[in-house]
């Protein structure tokens, strides 16, 4: 919003097809990025950001290797962008991928989870070129797994998963300045209510009650206020 006004940033449609699940981040210079299924390129993944007057694509359009879907991208400290998303092309598992100034790699092994990867969500903790990936684990009962980037390998954070029951719409988040992950989702351990944990630096563990809100919550969303460690939590309610 522009004052009193929300403005566009180019008002044309920037994508040469449907898109599903765009997901947008914003940069430490302030560029926005967006990244997304691309329909126009055999939904794939595609990221574009915006150069001040016009978007522009990142890199090739529909850089996976196979379809992309719950597409998440964030920024390590020195700036490189980042994309995490369910496989297609490595048999559903995760991916994550960055773009190393003129083209995309994968970060590690390309499918790195035990099983289909859903609802990916990817995050650095603050002043850290350390990826960390959230999502329903396939490969562990639909319940809730986390890993990071080790340098070399994708290992686990903690047990796989650790959630009380199937989870959905997962969502990790770092406190500022602070190396312990936060994660929400929608539990089905617990009636389909939303609940938090967090890493305590060898097991995951409850942030107040699970199955915390008064119903099934779907969508939900966590974030910090900046200097602070009181998580706010948004859901369909």
């Amino acid at each position: 919003a522009e004052g009193e006004s929300w403005q566009y940033l180019n008002r044309t449609a920037i994508s040469v097809g449907q898109v599903q699940e765009p997901y947008i981040a914003i940069d430490s210079s302030g560029t926005p990025y967006v990244a997304y299924r691309d329909g126009g390129n055999s939904n794939k993944a595609t990221v574009m950001k915006y150069n001040g007057s016009s978007w522009e694509t990142v890199g090739s359009a529909g850089f996976s290797a196979g379809e992309a879907a719950y597409t998440s991208i964030a920024f390590d400290s020195s700036g490189t962008p980042y994309v995490a998303y369910r496989d297609g092309g490595n048999s559903g598992k995760a991916t994550v991928m960055k773009y190393n100034g003129s083209s995309w790699e994968n970060v590690g092994s390309a499918g790195f989870s035990d099983g289909i990867a859903l609802f990916t969500s990817l995050v650095f903790p603050s002043a850290s070129t350390t990826p960390y990936v959230a999502y329903q684990d396939g490969g562990n009962g639909n319940k809730a797994t986390v890993m990071k980037y080790n340098g070399s390998s994708w290992e686990n954070v903690g047990s796989v998963g650790f959630s009380a029951g199937t989870v959905s719409y997962t969502s990790l988040v770092f406190p500022s300045a602070s190396t312990t992950p936060y994660v929400v989702y929608r539990d089905e351990g617990n009636s389909g209510k939303a609940t938090v944990m967090k890493y305590n630096g060898s097991s995951w563990e409850n942030v107040g009650s699970a199955g915390f809100s008064a119903g099934t919550a779907n969508y939900t969303s966590l974030v910090f206020p900046s200097a602070s460690t009181t998580p706010y939590v948004a859901y369909q309610d």
